[in-house]
């Protein structure tokens, strides 16, 4: 049986995205694989997801939340989830995550064929994983910065083994192995601390965070495992 391999046609917009990973991001190599993405290792990430006890009831569901305004966070006080979470989405200017409509952008991506060989359950992780990207950032403690977003990709791989993700590491350390090696020592810190941060808190994919935006911050991050403090500088 011969051991599967990396598409030479994929392995060129891979190369892009190492070469220009702020041009050619993980978003469009994601979109890019499924096309020729080897059998084997698309039902193995399905596997991972499946293995996770918290994902049962949560697949079952394919629950996607409404979008959230800022009026409404507006009204949750001071220490609460919904409070830091406005702070930042207003700091970071990212009003346009939270208008965004989730569940037609899942029913679009469908119609649209692009992921027609994602499994359902893999796509609907991908949205969902979108809608509470920002939730993750409040949660964790990670900031909008570079040090930040690798940081919370590897505490997303440690907790949910995801191609995005995957993706994510595999362009960043390619592209500071072959082009940045004066980035190693941040990329990895990221890496580590995240990875390391992921491991050891509550899986938190399957919560309807949405539904806890007045629950004081410190209250769910105890609930989660997440009283670590990140070493961001």
């Amino acid at each position: 049986m011969t051991a599967p391999t990396v598409d030479r046609a994929f392995a060129e917009k891979f190369l892009q995205s190492v070469d220009t990973p702020l041009e050619y991001g993980v978003y469009f190599l994601f979109h890019d694989w499924w096309e020729e993405a080897p059998e084997g290792a698309v039902q193995a990430y399905l596997d991972e997801l499946h293995k996770i006890p918290e994902s049962k009831d949560f697949l079952e569901e394919r629950f996607i939340a409404e979008p959230l305004s800022l009026d409404r966070l507006a009204e949750c006080a001071t220490g609460t989830l919904g409070h830091a979470y406005r702070a930042f989405i207003v700091d970071n200017n990212l009003e346009k995550n939270l208008a965004r409509n989730y569940r037609q952008f899942n029913e679009e991506l469908h119609a649209s064929g692009k992921l027609e060989r994602l499994p359902d359950a893999l796509s609907y992780m991908m949205v969902r994983g979108f809608q509470i990207h920002d939730f993750q950032h409040v949660l964790t403690g990670y900031e909008a910065t570079i040090y930040g977003e690798l940081a919370l990709a590897a505490f997303y791989l440690a907790q949910l083994r995801f191609p995005y993700h995957a993706f994510r590491v595999a362009v960043t350390t390619a592209h500071m192995a072959f082009l940045r090696p004066d980035f190693i020592p941040e990329a990895m810190d990221a890496f580590v601390d995240g990875w390391a941060f992921g491991r050891a808190a509550k899986n938190i994919n399957f919560v309807k965070w949405e539904d806890e935006i007045d629950t004081p911050l410190n209250v769910l991050q105890g609930r989660m495992g997440l009283t670590k403090r990140n070493l961001a500088a």
